[in-house]
C-alpha cells in the first residue's frame, strides 16, 4: 500500500499531465494564429476538439478528485506550497467537474471555425459572415454558465474564469464611476482641438520596426533563449512553459508606433510567465490567478513604462538608428506628446489612456448582454455603434474599425475583456508602491529596466496562483481596487502635457 508521500508524488504527475496537455492545445492554437495555411482550418478544429477532450478527462477524473479530497483533509501535513497547489487544484476540479466532455469538445470546435470566420468577416467588413459563428459561441457560453451556476448573472460564471473573486456588482459600480471621470479628462482634452500628428503620412519600413522591437523586448529583459516573437492578425501571448513564452506583434507601414507599443504589451505578459518561480515549473503554481494581474503588466510595460518621457529620452535614438531621416529634427518631447495624442480613434488597442477604459465599459456591457439574453447577436453592430457614438460623440465608419476588430469573441472569451481595465487599475496601484521604493523614471531613462523587472517579480511573479489578484494587490498597496490612483495618473499626466488645470 503506497504512502502519502508516493500518494502525493503521483497526484502531482497527473496534474503536470493536464499541464502538458494544455501546452499541446495552445501550441496548435499558437500555430493555427501563426503559421497555419487556410486550408487547415477544418483538420484543426478536429484536432483541438480531440485534445481538449482528453485534457477535460483528465481533469475531471475520479482518481484526482478522491486524491484531491484526501489531500485537502491533510492539509496540516503539507508543506505551505503543496497545500495551496492542492486547494487551487481543488478548485479548478470542482468548477471542471460541472462541464461535460462533450460541451468542451463542441467549444473547441466552434472556437476554431469562429475564429476563421471572423478573419473573413474583418477583411470584409461584414459582420454577417461572423454572425452564425458567434450565435453558437454565446450560446455555449450560456450553457456553461448554466452549469457552472451562480447566483446573480449568469456572466458572473464566466466573469470567474478570469477574474476570480469579482462580479458584475462590484464591476457595474466600479465601471459607472470610472466612466464619468475619464469621459471628463478625454472630453476635456478633445476639447482644447485636435493637433495634427507630425509622423502623418510618413511610411515606415516593417522589418526595420520588427528590428526595433526585438530590440526593445531585449532592453526590458524578455529572454530570446526562452521565448520568441512571431507576427499575428491580432498581437497575443501564450506559453508552454516558462522557458518556452511565445508573443505575437502587428505592425503598421502608416504608423511607427503601432507594433513597438504591440510588442511592449506582449512583452510585459511575457516577463510574467518567465518570471515565475523555477521550482514552479510545471506545477498548478506558475500561474497567475487572474488576467486582471496579468494585463497589469502588459498595460505597466505599454503604458506607464513605455508612454513615458523617460522612455521616450531611451527610445529616441534607437528609432533614429533605423530612421535617421524621417525623424531629422525629432526630440524626446516630440515623441513623448506623439505617443500620448488625445484624439478621435475608433480602435481600442490603439486608443490612449484617457479613452482606453470606455472602450472597456463598451464592451463589457454587450458581451453581459448577450449571456443575459438581453441582446441577440445580430443586433451587435447596431447595438455597438449606439453604445460608441454615446460613449465618444461619434460612430466607426464600418464594422472593422467597430465590432469586429478583436479577437476574443471568436476565441469565446466571454467575460475577459473586463481584466484590461482591471489591470490599468492595478497597474496605477502597484506603480504608486513601487515608486515610494525605487527610482523608476532613473532607470527608464538609463534603459536599466532589470530593477523594475527585478521588484515586480519579487511582489508579483513569484507568487504565482499562492493569492489572489485582490489579494496580491492588497499585500502590495494596503488597499483593495480602487478607480481612484488610476485617474490621478491621468490627470498628472496629461496635465502636464495638455496644460490643464483639473
Amino acid at each position: 500500500m503506497e504512502n502519502q508521500e508516493e500518494r502525493l508524488l503521483k497526484l502531482k504527475e497527473r496534474l503536470s499531465e493536464i499541464i502538458n496537455l494544455r501546452a499541446v492545445f495552445a501550441l496548435l492554437q499558437w500555430d493555427e494564429e501563426v503559421n497555419m495555411p487556410p486550408g487547415g482550418a477544418e483538420s484543426r478544429g478536429q484536432q483541438l476538439k480531440l485534445i481538449a477532450e482528453m485534457i477535460h478527462k483528465l481533469e475531471t477524473a475520479p482518481l484526482l478528485g478522491d486524491d484531491l479530497v484526501y489531500f485537502i483533509d491533510k492539509q496540516e501535513d503539507l508543506t505551505p506550497d503543496d497545500r495551496a497547489m492542492i486547494q487551487e487544484a481543488m478548485y479548478d476540479y470542482q468548477r471542471s467537474v460541472k462541464i461535460s466532455e462533450q460541451w468542451v469538445g463542441k467549444f473547441a470546435q466552434a472556437k476554431s471555425k469562429a475564429y476563421h470566420a471572423w478573419v473573413e468577416a474583418r477583411s470584409k467588413s461584414d459582420f454577417s459572415l461572423f454572425r452564425t459563428s458567434l450565435e453558437t459561441i454565446i450560446n455555449l457560453c450560456r450553457e456553461r454558465a448554466e452549469l457552472l451556476g451562480y447566483i446573480d448573472s449568469p456572466y458572473d460564471a464566466l466573469l470567474e474564469d478570469f477574474e476570480r473573486g469579482i462580479d458584475t456588482k462590484l464591476l457595474d459600480k466600479l465601471f459607472h464611476e470610472l466612466e464619468i471621470e475619464q469621459s471628463k479628462i478625454y472630453q476635456t482634452i478633445l476639447q482644447q482641438g485636435i493637433e495634427k500628428s507630425v509622423f502623418e503620412g510618413k511610411s515606415w519600413n516593417t522589418e526595420k520596426q520588427w528590428e526595433i522591437t526585438l530590440r526593445l523586448l531585449n532592453a526590458i529583459g524578455f529572454d530570446f533563449n526562452s521565448g520568441r516573437q512571431d507576427r499575428s492578425v491580432h498581437p497575443f501571448t501564450t506559453n508552454f512553459d516558462i522557458y518556452d513564452v511565445r508573443i505575437t506583434t502587428r505592425l503598421n507601414s502608416d504608423y511607427l508606433f503601432s507594433g513597438i507599443f504591440s510588442s511592449l504589451h506582449e512583452g510585459g505578459h511575457a516577463l510574467y510567465e518567465q518570471g515565475f518561480r523555477k521550482e514552479d515549473r510545471g506545477t498548478w503554481l506558475a500561474q497567475a490567478p487572474s488576467l486582471g494581474i496579468h494585463e497589469s503588466q502588459s498595460r505597466f510595460w505599454e503604458n506607464i513604462v513605455g508612454r513615458s518621457y523617460p522612455f521616450c529620452k531611451f527610445l529616441l535614438p534607437i528609432l533614429k538608428e533605423y530612421f535617421p531621416s524621417e525623424l531629422e529634427g525629432i526630440t524626446p518631447e516630440i515623441i513623448y506628446k506623439e505617443v500620448n495624442r488625445v484624439f478621435p480613434n475608433y480602435i481600442r488597442v490603439e486608443a490612449d489612456e484617457c479613452s482606453y477604459n470606455l472602450h472597456i465599459i463598451l464592451r463589457y456591457r454587450i458581451e453581459k448582454d448577450l449571456i443575459e439574453g438581453k441582446l441577440s447577436v445580430s443586433e451587435i453592430p447596431e447595438c455597438w455603434n449606439d453604445l460608441f457614438k454615446s460613449l465618444f460623440g461619434y460612430l466607426p465608419p464600418n464594422d472593422t474599425y467597430g465590432c469586429l476588430q478583436d479577437i476574443h469573441w471568436a476565441h469565446g472569451s466571454i467575460g475577459y475583456f473586463p481584466s484590461y481595465t482591471l489591470g490599468n487599475l492595478f497597474s496605477a496601484q502597484i506603480t504608486e508602491k513601487m515608486k515610494s521604493t525605487l527610482d523608476v523614471s532613473e532607470f527608464i531613462t538609463q534603459g536599466n529596466f532589470i530593477p523594475i523587472r527585478d521588484w515586480l517579480k519579487e511582489h508579483i511573479y513569484n507568487v504565482g496562483r499562492r493569492q489572489c489578484a485582490r489579494d496580491i494587490v492588497k499585500n502590495i498597496c494596503g488597499s483593495d481596487i480602487s478607480h481612484q490612483p488610476y485617474i490621478t495618473y491621468l490627470k498628472h499626466k496629461y496635465g502636464e502635457i495638455y496644460k490643464i488645470n483639473w
